[in-house]
């Protein structure tokens, strides 16, 4: 681990000092490439990261580039110029379980990138339909011995959240891939699906409205925002340990100013309280870190996600 910790720390430290803009960056709009579509939890947090850092920062355009479980973006910012102009939205989907899915995804999550600064952690809810026949996660375990179920999912993180909990809880399942969440979440509610583990961010206003209920959350304490919706332990799956996080990163090789003030920009925002609060109501926690702390978080969550899919019996591609 210290060898992968060293390695995205390299990514920074062997960067020029001197930036050719100089104090003239940026010079033009700052693409931000979100790997999923419009209404996913990388989105909403990108979307929220753009406005707040716009007047420190400039003109930032986010550009959603969905497909194959966020390959598709992480792999274009991966072989994008390392001038500070491209920028990844990244999460555990495409930087902590993407090996455990895809035996050749296209980048390297670690030495492909510089892991600038983390921005929310977000709890991931067991959710069904009201009229579904079961209203706790018990329920659901003994209702799917005699009755075959399937779930929907719509990123890599989405994937092998479902698959460690119907390991866990021994529901046996067919797993539905999406493109993102948001299409997952409409086949369920018309019923061509019969559960997900979503992100909080996508599912709260449908929890919200009623149009679906909380079995389990995977936090370690209940939500403010969901009071009613259990843990997972109290749910009865003790060490369901699963962290989602978005982030953000460049191309390896940026320059330690770009980075530097990036971090300084994106970690001011979300201490703010009042992106603080809007994160909260999305259902995220926000988690600023420094870039070091960030490149020992990424290589530690890559080591557990992987481990849980194998748990779980997930099959790379």
């Amino acid at each position: 681990m210290k060898t992968r910790i060293a390695a995205l720390m390299a990514a920074v430290i062997v960067a020029p000092h001197a930036f050719a803009q100089g104090d003239g960056y940026p010079n033009k709009p700052i693409k931000l490439v979100v790997p999923f579509t419009a209404g996913s939890a990388s989105d909403t947090a990108a979307r929220i990261v753009a406005e707040e850092v716009r007047s420190s920062i400039g003109t930032i355009i986010v550009d959603n580039r969905p497909g194959a479980n966020g390959i598709i973006g992480s792999s274009y910012v991966a072989k994008s110029p390392a001038d500070g102009y491209t920028l990844l939205l990244t999460s555990s989907s495409t930087h902590s379980g993407i090996e455990a899915l895809f035996k050749h995804p296209g980048y390297d999550p670690i030495r492909d990138f510089v892991h600038i600064s983390r921005i929310a952690t977000i709890p991931m809810v067991l959710v069904t339909r009201p009229d579904a026949p079961y209203k706790t996660a018990k329920d659901m375990a003994l209702y799917a011995q005699k009755n075959h179920l399937r779930y929907g999912y719509g990123s890599g993180s989405a994937q092998i959240a479902a698959a460690t909990f119907s390991q866990m809880a021994n529901v046996p399942s067919d797993a539905i891939p999406y493109k993102s969440q948001p299409p997952a979440v409409t086949d369920l509610l018309g019923g061509q699906i019969d559960y997900m583990v979503a992100d909080t961010s996508v599912v709260m206003s449908f929890l919200h409205g009623g149009k679906l209920n909380g079995l389990a959350i995977t936090s370690p304490r209940r939500l403010p925002e969901l009071p009613s919706v259990p843990t997972m332990a109290e749910a009865g799956y003790k060490n369901f340990e699963l962290v989602v996080w978005v982030g953000l990163a460049a191309p390896a090789g940026t320059p330690t100013a770009v980075v530097e003030r990036w971090n300084k920009a994106v970690n001011d925002a979300v201490a703010r309280p009042p992106v603080v609060e809007k994160l909260a109501k999305l259902g995220m926690v926000a988690a600023p870190a420094s870039t070091r702390d960030f490149a020992a978080f990424t290589v530690a969550q890559r080591g557990i996600w992987t481990s849980r899919a194998t748990k779980a019996g997930v099959e790379q591609q």
